[in-house]
């Protein structure tokens, strides 16, 4: 019964060895404590932790800078008893994700936003440092350069050029541990010229992070449009009742069919994993049963594998390619792609 899955992000990007790397380090050490009898919990924070203290990861260290050449970061966890934690802008922590977990287990609330969640992170002692980056100084300064230019701009045409580097954004996990408890998680460092004090669906429970006793899943993507239709709810309602293949199926065919370009992970009580998107690219890892497996997907035809490697092996090897408006998905350890604007979407299925 014990799994895990984590993404580095949905949009438009090429995902390469670097986002395989991380992927595979960050569902390695999340399935080693499941492995022993940890918590789903303690999974998902220690994955994703390490996916922020990745540069080539939008989130903790290496996050976008705001549009005042600032950096304000996202994370929320929940638990399948609905247990909560959430901030929104914060700045003092390395590990958003960290504060998100504190924000549940040492407090009253669900949610810290901006100066008081700088305040809890340091009243907590968590480790904080520069978390700016060459690469999102540089990308920071030529978004910024373009839209003084008054270039034409895309996602956010009231304020310019907001998104630039969208492909590269989320990162998020789910586990089911071996006593059936789940969790998921997601961690943000939100779009490259955001408005200061923007909140994305990564702090928002039910938009970008939602569990239950069914299942739990973690959202990617621009998070305003996510956040409008509260579509890591939505997964996990449908879910429910159809199982984690068809329910995010479902919401991709929905998100397509209102344009939302997103990605999502997800599981359900019995350790079975699922992923789709319905923008250029995303990547993500598993572990079920002791078998590694990274995908770094192209739904435009590009390069798109799915490699197992590291912790047992990967017998799946399978692919599924759809055209025109199918779905395509795969079931294993291979991989799933498609072509131009259709939903790609696969699951992994454990062993019962």
């Amino acid at each position: 019964m014990p799994a895990i899955i984590a993404h580095g992000g949905a949009g438009a990007y090429s995902p390469g060895e670097e986002h395989e790397a991380g992927l595979k380090e960050a569902v390695s050490a999340g399935w080693s404590i499941l492995e022993s009898g940890g918590s789903a919990l303690d999974a998902v924070v220690e994955a994703i932790a390490i996916l922020e203290d990745r540069p080539v990861f939008q989130a903790g260290y290496g996050s976008a800078l705001n549009l005042k050449g600032e950096i304000e970061m996202d994370a929320s966890i929940m638990l399948d008893d609905l247990s909560t934690g959430a901030v929104a802008s914060i700045s003092a922590a390395a590990n958003p994700i960290r504060a998100a977990r504190l924000v549940m287990e040492r407090t009253d609330h669900v949610l810290l936003a901006g100066e008081g969640a700088d305040e809890f992170a340091r009243a907590m002692k968590l480790p904080s440092r520069d978390l700016r980056t060459e690469a999102r100084v540089a990308l920071y300064e030529k978004a910024l350069e373009r839209m003084r230019n008054g270039e034409d701009v895309k996602f956010f045409p009231k304020t310019g050029d907001l998104a630039v580097d969208m492909g590269v954004g989320t990162v998020g996990a789910v586990a089911v541990d071996a006593a059936g408890r789940i969790a998921a998680g997601t961690s943000t460092g939100g779009p490259t010229l955001k408005l200061p004090g923007r909140v994305g669906d990564a702090a928002v429970i039910g938009a970008g992070t939602y569990a239950n006793e069914n299942g739990g899943v973690s959202a990617t993507g621009l998070g305003e449009p996510i956040m409008r239709y509260v579509l890591a709810k939505m997964a996990v309602d449908v879910l429910a009742g159809v199982g984690a293949r068809e329910g995010i199926e479902t919401v991709l065919e929905f998100a397509r069919s209102k344009e939302v370009r997103f990605g999502i992970i997800g599981a359900e009580e019995n350790g079975t994993l699922a992923h789709g998107f319905t923008t250029d690219a995303m990547s993500w890892a598993t572990v079920s049963d002791g078998e590694l497996a990274t995908f770094l997907t192209r739904s435009d035809g590009g390069d798109a594998r799915g490699d197992g490697d590291g912790v047992g092996k990967n017998d799946g090897g399978g692919s599924a390619k759809g055209d025109g408006d199918e779905i395509g998905r795969c079931d294993g350890g291979g991989s799933a792609k498609g072509d131009g604007d259709e939903i790609a979407a696969s699951e992994e299925v454990p062993e019962r």
